[in-house]
């Protein structure tokens, strides 16, 4: 607004004041020519700036990432997540005590083993580690119910690849949202899935018990679920 102004009171400036002005053309230019050094300046700034703000996902990407004591980052994509049915023939039973620590160790796991109803070979577990939903498939089988939709980012802890995200659901009747976290990677000749949840604005809680429980998965390491029988 100034600059519009200024322009319009010289357009009403007698002509004879503007030639006896005429010698300060020279002064004129090396003060434009220092405005448009201040305006290129500023973007600059403003670049820099900008590249701040997309580093720290302000703007654009949906990126979430867990920091670990080592340095090692998990990085968690917010994506979709739906449910699909399993068609699989299959029988089930709970894992008892000495299998759990056969396979976790001191891990507080409760889960259920699945079994090919006709050769009764183990495909699987499906369980809990504490709170954290957990569901381990054998190679080339997927008992996972859950479709993940959008794209991935692989991280990598202690050599182990991680693709991990999150969603957010619409929020309830009582306005409440829900934040799910969760992640796929594998282990010997084992797929595991984990996930947990809380409400939106305790996502950094569900986020930490998350990654938690994935650190411990992997110092756990490897398991052999042929041990299990039917």
């Amino acid at each position: 607004m100034k600059e519009k102004k200024l322009l319009r009171a010289l357009g009403n400036v007698d002509n004879q004041y503007i030639k006896e002005a005429e010698p300060m053309k020279k002064t004129s230019k090396i003060t434009n020519r220092q405005k448009w050094v201040s305006v290129a300046a500023c973007f600059v700034l403003v670049a820099v700036i900008g590249v701040g703000v997309f580093q720290s996902n302000l703007f654009g990407t949906k990126n979430d990432i867990a920091t670990l004591d080592g340095g090692e980052t998990i990085t968690f994509v917010k994506n979709d997540l739906s449910q699909s049915s399993i068609n699989l023939n299959v029988t089930t039973r709970p894992l008892s005590d000495a299998e759990i620590e056969m396979l976790f160790a001191d891990l507080p796991v409760t889960a259920d083993a699945y079994f090919d109803a006709d050769n009764h070979n183990i495909l699987g577990l499906e369980g809990k580690i504490g709170d954290t939903r957990m569901v381990v498939s054998k190679q080339g089988v997927n008992l996972l119910d859950t479709i993940i939709d959008g794209n991935t980012i692989t991280s990598s802890v202690d050599g182990v690849d991680i693709n991990a995200g999150y969603f957010v659901t619409k929020s309830n009747s009582q306005g409440i949202k829900t934040v799910i976290y969760y992640a796929t990677f594998d282990m010997g000749e084992n797929t595991i899935y984990v996930e947990y949840s809380g409400v939106e604005n305790e996502s950094e809680t569900v986020k930490n018990n998350l990654v938690d429980t994935i650190l411990k998965l992997i110092e756990n390491g490897a398991f052999d679920l042929s041990q299990i029988q039917e």
